[in-house]
């Protein structure tokens, strides 16, 4: 098949999880199919042909308030843009159009496909169909949408993408939830198909005389939830040890809380085989997130290693495999979940077994597959409509 994906940003742009999402997406499919980026980023991915559209330039998310809402509203429904897809589109004639975020090259990537009539494939990666902040989150709390540019872009963006959607995949039930209960699609149309990762290094996990090693990897941001995590290991006198890998703005408290606490481990950015030597120290892995989370690349990451999870009850992390809850940023909650698996150690080497008995569900591989049925099933149903 010929396969169009549009997407408003790259991994040169932004290294977030739905930038690498797209970039792994793009080089899966075109093992197999013809395979074409159209997007509003200056950059390209390494072997896939690029064409670039119009765009506005990245939100600042340190303006003001009141400049961040006017770049919204301009980002509501682009001409440029709807114009420059359409003639794109009509060139390339793809047999799907596949999005992911529109943010920055607005509505109007719908729009252009729709008065085409094209098969279209939208992956929702996160809220940005209903939430100008993507997340339904304020003040770390779930907020709803109800802000007056949300419900602006919701009638809008929401709008322009019924227009003619075929299918819509949600990174996690919740996802796919949010978007039903909004309108956005009926539930048979919506389909979760949970992110999948490379194989790594995969043992059998278990805990002696709580003893046992938490890690966390991501962004060092608030809304992450290190906070909580830390002062989690710093108030328990229990032979934990923390290891935290990645960075952000919060890189000097993690950096402090290291030096108070010998059980603490401040690992910084890891990749390759630093990142899978991370992976095979841990016993559990801890995602502690404050907000909406969709669904996380580390829930798959660690799960295909046999690593059981401590999650918050936010977003879609309550579906990560083998795990156990908590509420967000409640550090003796999220204290108690660790624990659980230390009382009795069979629970965390029970855990780890079945997750290793079912790794290849939670393989890149398995995720790619299940895309590639629905877009049969998308095209199928294109040929019986329109029969040659």
């Amino acid at each position: 098949m010929r396969l169009a994906l549009i997407a408003t940003l790259l991994p040169s742009d932004s290294p977030g999880g739905a930038e690498a999402y797209v970039d792994a997406a793009a080089h899966a499919l075109a093992e197999r199919h013809d395979v074409v980026v159209l997007t509003g980023s200056d950059g390209s991915l390494n072997g896939i042909p690029t064409r670039h559209l119009p765009h506005l330039p990245q939100l600042d998310l340190r303006r003001p308030r009141a400049a961040k809402f006017l770049w919204h509203a301009a980002d509501q429904w682009l001409p440029r843009v709807h114009f420059a897809l359409v003639r794109e589109l009509k060139a390339l004639r793809p047999d799907i159009v596949l999005t992911h975020h529109p943010q920055g090259l607005s509505a109007a990537v719908f729009t252009a496909i729709a008065q085409l009539g094209l098969p279209h494939v939208h992956t929702a990666h996160d809220l940005n169909l209903l939430c100008t902040r993507m997340s339904m989150t304020r003040d770390g709390e779930f907020c709803g949408g109800r802000c007056l540019d949300c419900r602006i872009q919701r009638t809008i963006r929401g709008g322009a993408i019924r227009l003619d959607l075929s299918r819509l995949i949600g990174v996690s039930r919740y996802i796919c939830q949010r978007h039903v209960h909004a309108g956005i699609v009926p539930a048979e149309r919506a389909e979760a198909i949970r992110l999948g990762a490379e194989p790594g290094t995969a043992r059998l996990r278990n805990a002696q005389a709580d003893e046992l090693t938490l890690g966390f990897i991501g962004s060092l941001e608030p809304h992450k939830g290190i906070r909580t995590l830390l002062a989690a290991v710093e108030g328990t006198e229990l032979p934990w040890r923390l290891l935290v890998a990645g960075t952000g703005s919060l890189d000097e408290e993690v950096e402090a809380a290291a030096k108070r606490d010998s059980r603490i481990e401040q690992l910084g950015h890891l990749s390759g085989a630093a990142k899978d030597a991370f992976f095979d120290r841990l016993d559990l892995v801890a995602i502690p997130s404050e907000w909406e989370e969709p669904a996380t690349f580390v829930a798959a990451e660690a799960a295909v290693r046999g690593i059981p999870a401590v999650v918050s009850a936010r977003g879609g992390l309550p579906e990560t495999p083998e795990s156990r809850q908590f509420r967000s940023g409640d550090v003796e909650e999220l204290r108690r979940a660790v624990a659980w698996f230390t009382e009795d150690p069979a629970r965390l080497e029970d855990a780890s077994s079945r997750l290793l008995e079912h790794r290849h569900e939670f393989e890149w591989s398995g995720h790619v597959g299940k895309v590639e049925q629905l877009l049969e099933e998308v095209a199928s149903e294109r040929r019986v409509r329109s029969p040659r």
